[in-house]
């Protein structure tokens, strides 16, 4: 799958990743000229701080540790090793004969959640995916009292895991320990030994607090962040159902159907991704030919056919976890036996009604508004990523214990398994005959076009039934290796042999449905962010200002690597930018576009995107699609009027009855406001960087001046003439400041404390993880060496 990469020096085309190059640009340029990092960046929305999009930490000495367990692999294939690596290390603490763990590696690598997510460039959410087994590796040997293997492998997994920056991730793996937990106190409890079972939660403490010392920047700023982002409490009454999280809807808004877990087992079972290709020989193709379409007309339908027909507003395809793995899985269930069984069997009950989110109000709809931190996260199809863990341990567990266990008592419990495994396929394949195969997306196309929509059912039902016969195929296959193995038949290398290549003949085809060669180009980025006309004649002002994109600007950052955009794609921008593109910005872009295309382009009206400092309007790539606004306020303006108002209602509601040339508005709950006449005065931006911003004003009496930049209570210092002055809140989200009569230079410095002291953690965290890990590595070979003397 990653050929391309190391042999024909080709990149991953991954959207996310793209995007996230775009809103990076400007703090990596920061970085090569000045050798300083950008704290802060106007790229996206306006301004916002740049710890989640592209900071660098010199305290984070782990970096150096991940590039050296991962063998120096590129990415995304580092990941996919790390991944295989880590659950591979899972499997030997529960030892899992080490050559049948490759095969388990192998299944938690290669399912297809975790290279779709590769696919679309959540390298962060596979990142924390792939250290998951190792982190519970750590804990599962706390509770044997292997305390000192324990500690190691627990921080150096958790400082992993938290490097990987994807808390939602982490947050998963927290439930799995929890549910785990959960059950070693109540055997703990049953059997009189809490001594023990606190001892071990003191050695995992102190692991997970070691590695989180190597993360606490991150952590610290992103907890700051998290507080005036859409994941923090919101401030307008009207927003109801945020109190401290996301939007119930907005959070909902990808959930798994009831029966989608199905795909685990039968990849197509609601019909792959949202569009797929499909073959010119298919029975669909046929049919369109039957029809009267010329082979041009069906070569350009195929290409995008709306095979699937699920739950989620569309997929890059379905989340398979292997036939042979959820036979394991069902093995697993029959033979293994007490705590360890239920455990894993709760924790992926959990995740996968967990992942219903909307589907299964009554218990979701529960955790969200009560289970703490649930509603910062959003996709809750995500949690799936619990039993794509958890049902691959239980299953490679169940074949451990049909190593160790007597064929006699083990023959029937394995013909069980593969019976109601590959029954349900051939279930599934006579249930279909009773199946509707209807889609969402089928309205679409028109009741006109009924025989087209009956056309692409019959190719779903065709999908499903064929995946069916497959998944039915491969669990045959692994079952017979195992049985033939346990049976003496087959000698147990050759045995293992062939299960780790019927693993990889079942995964690899379906992978490749979704990473293939064409998801491979050369020079992604150069290709993706090449200069256009429009972007060559916005440039040739070297001004600082804005630029608005009309093409969907809140969910792209393609602007953002040549322009400060008033737009981005982030999943974690400000709540009070938000609330001003809701209630304001969405209404003026309307206004905005009905007025251009009746040729006006006075755009003194649009009062938000003028005080936002929009120099320019680009509606397409050429030269002729750019509008430069002759009525912007430009970077900083005095006005001559304060509105006063109590809350933040009324705020974001006078900022749509006021010229903001002239007016500010300032909550006075919040911020003292002199009294006092207001000089208008001249303002002019001097110089400009990310993290410092320089003015020179010229007023002859005290005035109010705004800035077009956005306003974030921590970390953001102003100076006048050197002395330090109080930042307010104005329109909203803009900063603004009092200034005395006279000649001044006004400087806005960003030098937030949690980046610099938490950078200074991160670097005594760093140091201490490695001396223990070489410590103990080293401990253990003397020890090792000793008792080896000793005998």
């Amino acid at each position: 799958m990653y050929w391309p990469i190391f042999m024909e020096n080709k990149g991953l085309n991954q959207n996310d990743i793209l995007q996230g190059a775009g809103a990076n640009q400007e703090i990596i340029d920061f970085r090569a000229e000045t050798g300083e990092e950008a704290l802060w960046t106007n790229s996206m929305f306006s301004g916002m701080p740049a710890y989640l999009i592209n900071v660098q930490w010199s305290g984070e000495l782990t970096y150096y540790v991940y590039k050296a367990v991962s063998l120096w692999l590129p990415s995304p294939a580092s990941h996919t090793f790390l991944a295989m690596l880590s659950f591979y290390i899972l499997l030997l603490v529960f030892r899992v004969n080490p050559y049948l763990a490759i095969g388990g590696g192998i299944a938690y690598g290669l399912n297809t959640f975790f290279l779709i997510s590769v696919e679309a460039g959540h390298i962060w959410k596979v990142a924390a995916i792939s250290w998951m087994p190792a982190v519970l590796g750590g804990i599962i040997l706390a509770f044997r009292k292997q305390y000192l293997w324990a500690f190691i492998l627990t921080a150096l997994a958790m400082a992993m895991e938290i490097r990987s920056n994807h808390l939602q991730v982490t947050y998963y793996l927290l439930l799995i320990v929890l549910v785990f937990g959960l059950f070693k106190l109540i055997n703990a409890i049953r059997n009189k030994t809490l001594p023990e079972f606190f001892k071990a939660i003191g050695v995992l403490v102190l692991a997970v607090l070691l590695g989180v010392s190597t993360n606490v920047g991150k952590i610290w700023t992103a907890y700051e962040y998290g507080k005036y982002s859409i994941r923090g409490p919101a401030e307008l009454t009207s927003n109801t159902e945020s109190s401290g999280g996301l939007d119930r809807d907005y959070a909902f808004s990808w959930s798994n159907g009831i029966w989608e877990p199905f795909t685990f087992l039968i990849p197509n079972f609601y019909g792959g991704a949202s569009q797929e290709e499909v073959s010119m020989s298919s029975d669909l193709a046929e049919g369109l030919k039957q029809r009267g379409a010329g082979s041009g007309q069906v070569r350009s339908f195929v290409k995008n056919v709306p095979t699937y027909w699920g739950d989620q507003p569309f997929t890059s395809g379905p989340y398979y976890m292997g036939a042979i793995v959820i036979f394991l899985f069902i093995l697993g269930i029959i033979l293994v036996k007490g705590p360890e069984k239920w455990w894993l069997i709760t924790a992926s009950i959990l995740g996968i009604v967990l992942s219903w989110g909307k589907n299964f109000e009554a218990f979701n709809y529960f955790m969200f508004d009560y289970f703490p931190g649930y509603n910062k996260f959003r996709s809750v199809s995500m949690t799936v990523a619990i039993p794509f863990l958890t049902m691959p341990l239980l299953g490679f567990l169940g074949v451990k214990k049909l190593i160790e266990s007597d064929w006699k008592e083990s023959k029937k419990k394995l013909l069980t398994a593969l019976g109601i495994s590959a029954g349900l396929c051939l279930l599934m394949v006579v249930a279909s005959f009773m199946m509707r195969f209807r889609g969402a997306v089928d309205a679409q196309l028109g009741d006109q076009q009924a025989w087209l929509v009956e056309l692409i059912r019959e190719h779903r039902a065709s999908m499903f039934r064929i995946d069916a016969f497959r998944s039915f195929f491969f669990i045959v296959l692994g079952g017979g290796v195992l049985y033939f193995w346990k049976a003496g038949k087959l000698k147990q290398s050759l045995a293992i042999g062939l299960f780790i290549a019927a693993l990889l003949i079942d995964f690899i085809p379906v992978d490749k449905r979704y990473l293939n060669d064409e998801n491979f180009q050369k020079d992604v980025k150069g290709s993706f962010f090449q200069k256009t006309e429009a972007d060559q004649k916005i440039l040739q002002d070297d001004a600082h200002y804005r630029v608005l994109n009309l093409q969907n600007p809140f969910n792209e950052a393609k602007t953002s690597y040549y322009h400060s955009s008033i737009g981005g794609y982030h999943g974690a921008k400000m709540r009070r930018y938000q609330d001003l593109i809701s209630m304001h910005i969405q209404q003026e872009m309307n206004g905005l576009i009905e007025k251009l295309r009746s040729g006006d382009t006075d755009l003194s009206e649009f009062g938000v995107l003028n005080m936002l400092n929009t120099k320019y309007i680009k509606f397409g790539n050429q030269a002729g699609q750019v509008i430069q606004n002759n009525s912007i306020y430009g970077n900083a303006w005095f006005v001559e009027n304060i509105e006063a108002v109590n809350n933040p209602d009324e705020e974001i509601e006078s900022l749509g009855q006021i010229n903001p040339d002239q007016t500010a508005v300032i909550n006075e709950s919040r911020f003292d406001i002199s009294q006092g006449t207001l000089s208008k005065g001249n303002i002019n931006l001097k110089s400009y960087a990310p993290n410092e911003l320089v003015y020179q004003s010229n007023s002859t009496e005290k005035g109010l001046a705004l800035f077009s930049e956005i306003y974030y209570p921590i970390g953001w210092k102003a100076f006048i003439d050197g002395n330090e002055t109080d930042i307010l809140q104005a329109n909203y989200v803009l900063r603004a400041l009092e200034i005395p009569a006279g000649q001044h230079e006004i400087r806005f410095e960003f030098k937030p404390a949690a980046y610099f002291t938490g950078n200074t953690i991160m670097w005594i965290g760093s140091i201490i993880l490695i001396i223990v890990v070489i410590g103990g590595i080293v401990y253990s070979f003397i020890s090792k060496r000793s008792k080896q003397e000793e005998a």
